[in-house]
């Protein structure tokens, strides 16, 4: 255990929001912004997701006080959607309405497939009184284009990635090929979406994807302050600065918090070189 906390030190800026705010201090100094999630899911009672939403207080204070320029973003099962629907809404105000007073983003991730619909019920709910809420969607689920469809009804804030999760052929894309054709779909869809009030950031390491959505906004004569890239911490943010330099607007994505495992093994599961990444260290020990 002790090996792979000195290898998850590469995707998670350490166990407490003082360490995630100066990992955000330091990609703001190189010109991307930051998001910052304190890692943590599947909360099964009342006090435990009070808990959770008492640290995202702490860290929207310490993001306050630091001056620093930092979105959050949290799970909805963390705030207690296990609970009950209703103590999640409570919990996601709590948090949302005092990140709005400092003009915060509040970001709510997106979860497996058995809590799709239960995270945008909730955010459905959330939305018309905290326009600071965005919601991530995941261009592996099948479902999303029309979820998509859905929610853009009214201005949209939505991060757009491939999806971290296993699901079953029944419901989602498994071929990259596949899910790099619905990213794409999906993408080209919120760029459209623009003057109807959408704000899209799209959440790829894929460079490939990165560039046919630079020639699509370059084509319908989007404003590069009209969307933004998001990557993790760890992964890829000299490219992400390297677009910042031209102009775009890019945000690092980091996770802090003790509880840190299924995150970590989920960047494994998802990118072969981190898994590279991972051999070359334990070879080297």
């Amino acid at each position: 255990m002790k090996l792979l906390t000195f290898l998850a030190k590469r995707f998670v800026a350490g166990e407490t929001a003082a360490e995630a705010v100066a990992a955000a201090r330091r990609v703001n100094a190189r010109g991307v912004g930051a998001i910052i999630d304190y890692l943590g899911e599947h909360q099964a009672s009342p006090d435990a997701a009070r808990a959770a939403v008492s640290e995202y207080l702490r860290l929207i204070e310490a993001i306050r006080e630091s001056g620093v320029p930092a979105s959050i973003s949290l799970k909805a099962s963390q705030m207690g959607l296990l609970v009950s629907p209703d103590v999640c809404l409570e919990n996601l105000l709590t948090v949302a309405q005092h990140a709005g007073r400092f003009g915060i983003r509040v970001w709510i991730d997106m979860e497996g497939s058995d809590l799709t619909q239960k995270t945008i019920d909730v955010f459905e709910r959330l939305r018309p009184r905290c326009e600071n809420a965005g919601i991530c969607l995941q261009a592996a689920l099948v479902r999303t284009g029309s979820d998509l469809d859905k929610l853009m009804r009214q201005p949209l804030s939505v991060r757009l990635c491939k999806g971290a999760y296993k699901e079953p052929p029944s419901i989602a894309y498994t071929a990259k090929r596949a899910v790099d054709g619905s990213y794409r779909m999906l993408a080209r869809k919120l760029l459209e979406a623009i003057p109807r009030g959408a704000y899209p950031a799209f959440a790829t390491h894929d460079r490939a994807l990165i560039h046919e959505i630079l020639g699509a906004a370059r084509e319908k004569g989007v404003d590069p302050k009209q969307f933004e890239f998001e990557m993790l911490y760890g992964i890829e943010n000299n490219y992400l600065e390297t677009l910042a330099a031209q102009g775009y607007q890019g945000q690092v994505y980091i996770p802090y918090g003790t509880d840190w495992f299924p995150y970590f093994m989920r960047r494994l599961r998802e990118r072969k070189e981190n898994v590279y990444f991972l051999v070359r260290n334990l070879l080297r020990m």
